[in-house]
């Protein structure tokens, strides 16, 4: 049981590697938004999509590892006890990575939830160039524009629907 336990410790080190990885990507991710270089956004969204894979494949090995030791969902706080029981020597180190994999939890979440805030504001803003736009190409579409003899201009009736011209 020693030698499963201590390759348990070995996966989920690695995935700790890939989530700090991951959250060294977010971090990447959120500066680009803020700068609003959207063509290198491209590049850091497959980095991360790369990234979740692994970590994905590390889950499946940590899971696999797990199951020798009677329980393919094994918790960290589970593989502690198992190691209270058959070797103290790993106990510190278990400890440590479940105190790791909390904070890097937490970070993570955060992080995208701050990215996923970000992207949200940039649609808002593209939403409202695309209106600045199309009311500097099109003034007329705009209801309730006056004419240069502060007259109101008439909208188009063309452009109304039909289910608003029956009504």
């Amino acid at each position: 049981m020693d030698n499963k336990l201590l390759k348990f410790k070995e996966v989920v080190d690695e995935e700790i590697q890939a989530y700090e990885s991951m959250g060294d990507l977010y971090e990447m991710k959120q500066s680009i938004l803020v700068q609003g270089k959207s063509d290198v956004l491209w590049d850091v969204d497959a980095q991360i999509i790369e990234r979740a894979n692994i970590i994905r494949a590390l889950t499946l090995k940590r899971k696999d590892i797990a199951r020798y030791l009677g329980n393919e969902n094994l918790t960290m706080s589970e593989a502690i006890e198992k190691a209270k029981e058959s070797n103290d020597g790993l106990v510190d180190s278990l400890q440590s990575q479940q105190v790791k994999l909390k904070i890097l939890t937490k970070s993570l979440t955060l992080q995208e939830n701050t990215n996923m805030t970000l992207i949200k504001h940039g649609l808002k803003m593209v939403g409202k160039t695309i209106d600045i736009l199309v009311e500097a190409v099109m003034p007329q579409a705009k209801a309730g524009s006056y004419d240069n003899q502060g007259k109101n201009i008439e909208v188009d009736k063309s452009l109304i629907s039909s289910v608003f011209e029956e009504a």
